[in-house]
């Protein structure tokens, strides 16, 4: 075990953590949250690319107006993540799923803002281009939300 994992299970917060029954769980709703308005964002603007939903709405105005709900739910991701991590380092860092989860999700943002958003940021409307990078976006956000739940899967 590293000296980190080590650090993180036996701190004092990782104590704090476990010592209440309702603040794990509380943590994880928070995360939950989050990944509903990551995922649910980014879904709706693909849906839009396949001409789903919102169909009268301009495409880059529809990215413009789901970011800062993508934001939001990384914000809550990147708070509650660690702490859940902190809580059970071992177990998260014994699972094969929690390092699947995590390669993916780093692929995932990488893709969002340095290819997808971009593109749909300076297209009209919906092209070959646009929609293959959005069936790559699902395909890598399915994988991270996928990843996640066999973290639990796993441990149960």
């Amino acid at each position: 075990m590293s000296t980190f994992i080590q650090w993180c299970q036996t701190s004092a917060l990782s104590a704090a953590i476990r010592s209440n029954k309702w603040t794990y769980p509380s943590i994880e709703i928070l995360h939950i949250a989050g990944l509903v308005l990551v995922f649910g964002s980014i879904l709706i603007l693909n849906l839009r690319i396949f001409g789903w939903t919102l169909q009268r709405t301009p495409l880059p105005e529809v990215a413009r107006g789901l970011a800062p709900l993508t934001l939001a739910g990384l914000f809550a991701q990147a708070i509650s993540g660690p702490l859940l991590f902190t809580a059970s380092a071992v177990r998260f860092s014994e699972s094969g799923p929690f390092r699947v989860k995590l390669v993916l999700l780093v692929l995932a943002l990488i893709y969002h803002y340095a290819v997808h958003r971009p593109l749909i940021l300076k297209s009209e409307e919906s092209s070959p281009q646009v929609r293959s990078s959005a069936v790559a976006s699902l395909i890598t956000w399915v994988g991270v939300v996928l990843a996640g739940l066999g973290i639990e899967l796993l441990a149960a």
